[in-house]
């Protein structure tokens, strides 16, 4: 009798020593399965073909300066304006050569708030370390609503424009963004806001920062 109750509870312990054990790897490899999910999220997207596209909502930060004589009433002063907006972008193009390095594609971005601007260009990226780090240049042309002190009235300015930047990857092709743009001086479009001002010159440079998605799967 007694050694069947001791082979009944060697039985039982037995048992519960295997579930345990199997708890156990079911918990390690739920573990390990966690492990590789966030590791797989928190690395750059994989490059699966030749097209990418990017997209760009953050702010924008100008600054702008520029000696203005009003002719109708010969009345001279500096202009010398910052301005904060709302920054959105969208680009798309081709990448290839070694390791998916080079990016050549398309830019269209603007801003709205206190300044609006649309600008369109080409951009050259370098997709390094794996695609960690992106920085780019590109060249384009941007036109601009304009304000005078003292002047209720908007004009349009335009010229062309360079910027460089920097993209860093936080997740999945999610990162941040950040890029300084500056170009040729700024002329009015119209050949008569361009008169009534003794044909301004507006010097400006800008900064933009933004959360970017890189899609390299379209």
């Amino acid at each position: 009798m007694v050694k069947k109750i001791l082979f009944c509870l060697g039985l039982v312990a037995f048992v519960f020593a295997q579930e345990a054990q199997g708890e156990e790897e079911i918990a390690s490899t739920e573990k390990q399965k966690n492990s590789e999910y966030w590791k797989s999220v928190f690395q750059p997207s994989e490059v699966e073909g030749n097209v990418y596209g990017t997209f760009r909502i953050g702010y924008a930060y100008q600054y702008q300066n520029g000696k203005i004589t009003n002719t109708q009433t010969s009345h001279t002063f500096d202009s010398k304006q910052q301005l904060n907006s709302v920054y959105f972008g969208i680009e798309r193009g081709w990448i290839g050569l070694k390791n998916k390095m080079l990016m050549v594609g398309g830019y269209l971005d603007g801003a709205a708030g206190q300044t609006f601007f649309l600008s369109v260009g080409a951009r050259v990226s370098a997709r390094l370390l794996n695609g960690w780090l992106i920085p780019h240049a590109s060249f384009g042309y941007q036109i601009q609503h304009l304000s005078f002190p003292a002047d209720t009235a908007q004009y349009n300015m335009h010229g062309g424009v360079g910027t460089v930047g920097l993209f860093v990857n936080v997740a999945k092709g999610f990162g941040v963004d950040f890029s300084l743009r500056a170009g040729t001086p700024f002329y009015l479009v119209k050949a008569v806001d361009a008169k009534k001002f003794n044909h301004p010159v507006i010097n400006h440079v800008g900064f933009m920062i933004s959360f970017t998605f890189y899609d390299f799967s379209i």
